[in-house]
């Protein structure tokens, strides 16, 4: 039957120290996911994600950040179906077509801190439309591993354009890697995970995942752009009930969206805490960019770290602090993060889809 999960989060945010004084704002934004399904039976489901953001505190996606600084309550957000595809389960692998999130790296909300999916998130491969399957092999204690590849292109459908501030749904003419109607493009990873053993603390909660993508260039392009990455994570508990988690990603673009002079490559560290109802984590992000273009050959990186603590199992809030070098500009911002998460039908069973 139906199923709805959704993940509300709410920033609050102010500007504290900026390059320019008119820069120091305030804003009030959100990242919301809800991720409606309907499985028929236990192999056939049909999966739908709606996400709504904004805010230029956090990523742009590659996209220029707003001209004009000001202070922001819910402005200029966007609403778009994220994912919409079917998915069948057979014994041995799963099959899904439609519009997904191709799979490279490690999903972004696994990183610790009110901020620390954001920067992750900014170079994910979103909003695609192909096919793809996956197998997962369990080998006992030396874990789950899960073969994940697809191919795709960048969606140009009805679906491609936001429901609210509506900026015009993507055309082929309009140009970009995977902008290309054909399948040219696609994505390989492999992860593991549920590693076990009585004799080493480090296997027993690691996990790791490695991937490759290209995407074709589109209408007017030059280059393709491919990327690869690792990541590795552990978690485990050190003494009265404290959780830590250590994750840390390595992504290296070439030819960044498709510019034949311009590859970068992104490290981020995260470091976790929890206990009780309390969290506090935080990620370290550095960005090489070797660029011909001059103003493009500079290096970045954000460093963000939050407080949080659970209200309840559904909802909670995080006191956080932001720091960004971009483009040798200094930007520092601290903010209120509310997350409430609910499902429904209320303790009901279903997958979290990670495609």
């Amino acid at each position: 039957g139906f199923y709805i999960h959704s993940g509300i989060r709410i920033h609050l945010d102010k500007t504290l120290d900026a390059a320019e004084e008119n820069e120091q704002v305030d804003e009030a934004s959100t990242h919301s996911h809800f991720e409606i399904g309907y499985n028929f039976n236990e192999s056939l489901s049909i999966i739908s994600d709606l996400k709504i953001e904004g805010g230029d505190h956090g990523h742009s996606h590659g996209e220029s950040e707003s001209e004009t600084p000001k202070d922001k309550f819910f402005e200029e957000h966007k609403s778009i179906i994220n994912k919409l595809y079917v998915s069948l389960k057979t014994e041995k692998f799963d099959l899904y077509a439609g519009k997904f999130s191709p799979v490279v790296g490690f999903d972004f909300h696994k990183f610790p801190g009110a901020y620390g999916y954001q920067e992750v998130e900014g170079y994910a491969l979103l909003q695609k439309v192909g096919f793809g399957a996956k197998l997962e092999s369990d080998f006992g204690d030396a874990g789950t591993h899960t073969i994940n590849a697809s191919t795709f292109f960048a969606d140009t459908t009805s679906l491609s354009h936001s429901r609210i501030n509506n900026d015009g749904k993507l055309r082929k003419a309009d140009g970009g890697v995977s902008n290309t109607e054909d399948f040219s493009s696609y994505s390989i990873s492999l992860g593991g995970k549920n590693f076990f053993s009585l004799d080493n603390n480090f296997i027993d909660g690691f996990s790791y995942q490695i991937g490759h993508a290209k995407q074709g260039k589109g209408e007017g392009g030059t280059e393709d752009e491919k990327r690869y990455s690792i990541g590795i994570a552990h978690s485990s508990y050190l003494y009265e009930g404290i959780k830590m988690t250590f994750i840390t990603e390595y992504m290296n673009i070439s030819k960044l969206g498709g510019e034949s002079g311009h590859d970068r490559a992104t490290t981020t560290y995260g470091l976790g805490f929890e206990h009780g109802k309390f969290t506090l984590g935080g990620t370290l992000t550095y960005k090489d960019n070797d660029a011909d273009d001059a103003d493009e050959n500079v290096d970045d990186n954000i460093r963000q770290i939050s407080l949080g603590y659970y209200v309840d199992e559904n909802l909670k809030v995080d006191l956080g602090y932001k720091r960004k070098k971009v483009s040798n500009e200094v930007s520092k911002i601290a903010g209120i993060t509310i997350k409430y998460v609910f499902d429904w039908p209320s303790g009901g069973h279903h997958d979290h889809h990670d495609h």
